[in-house]
């Protein structure tokens, strides 16, 4: 390799610029490759000269960790796009990983609560104080959006049209999308946005524009948003683990069961392909094979 070349970084730049990815995901492609990148040095392994048999001998290596699919097929997909990236600028000659495939197995379904359970996991934030008011307007936005933690975490003041009852999301590679509030929610949110005006000027802080905030008026985190979840699903008596984006599979899930259009929701949750919101449909199929399995004199 050329001294003081870094192949990676230059990846990692081409689909931050280039192709707009969230800085979730480009994280996660920069940790994938670092982990290729030690492989190959544990190897003695020049990257930009290596072969088909050292890239399924880094596969082999993965599957004997006892990773999930979806995480299997992700690293393979870093590995896959870096070596496209490279032939295509000529740093290679040929692409070595080409002919790398993995064998998925059937896509697992998203794990989702039933209508009841989503309502009481809701209510448990009753509003009897300042922090449930917050909680229950993050939970009813959350549930009438679908939005991802990231997008609510992120989300502006400015962008949370009360009057109009839309809200504006930016989504992954800064993809914004308007959609669709609930009265409820809107009250909610409209309740908890005098809750915090207040917090702000006690803190005296600058205000950040983040909607979201905690009673100290800093920012939400992610981990903070996960704990709220938690804390009000075990409320519930929801006895199953519950996890923040099961509310955004929760939402596509029902709004598809009442009769929405694929490509209306395909819009409402920010999906490029149509293929990644059709795995609803397929959950759909199998309440159904459910229900026919439980109630069918033949079955």
């Amino acid at each position: 390799m050329i001294e003081g070349y870094d192949p990676v970084h230059e990846f990692i730049s081409y689909i931050s610029v280039e192709k707009g990815l969230s800085p979730n995901t480009r994280l996660a492609y920069e940790k994938d490759l670092q982990q290729y990148v030690s492989f190959c040095d544990s190897k003695g392994l020049d990257i930009l000269r290596v072969e088909l048999k050292d890239l399924r001998q880094f596969l082999a290596r993965l599957r004997g960790r006892q990773l999930s699919q979806r995480t299997l097929a992700r690293k393979l997909t870093a590995v896959k796009q870096f070596y496209k990236f490279l032939l295509r600028e000529d740093r290679i000659q040929s692409d070595p990983a080409e002919l790398l495939s993995i064998s998925l197995k059937s896509r697992t379904l998203p794990k989702v609560l039933s209508v009841k359970e989503m309502i009481s996991v809701i209510e448990a934030a009753a509003g009897s104080t300042e922090a449930e008011i917050r909680d229950r307007a993050l939970l009813e936005l959350w549930y009438a959006t679908g939005c991802r933690i990231s997008e609510l975490v992120r989300l502006k003041i400015s962008n949370l049209d009360l009057k109009e009852g839309v809200v504006k999301f930016e989504g992954k590679g800064g993809k914004e999308r308007l959609v669709p509030v609930h009265k409820q929610a809107l009250e909610w949110c409209e309740k908890y946005r005098g809750v915090r005006h207040k917090w702000v000027l006690e803190a005296g802080l600058t205000d950040s524009n983040c909607f979201f905030l905690t009673q100290q008026a800093k920012e939400f985190s992610r981990q903070g948003m996960w704990k709220i979840v938690k804390k009000y699903a075990h409320k519930a008596g929801i006895p199953r683990r519950v996890w923040p984006h099961m509310i955004r599979h929760t939402f596509a899930t029902h709004i598809l069961n009442g009769g929405a259009d694929l490509r209306a929701v395909q819009e409402l949750l920010g999906h490029r392909s149509i293929s990644t919101t059709e795995v609803y449909t397929h959950l759909d199929i199998e309440n159904l094979k459910s229900m026919q399995l439980k109630y069918h004199p033949r079955s």
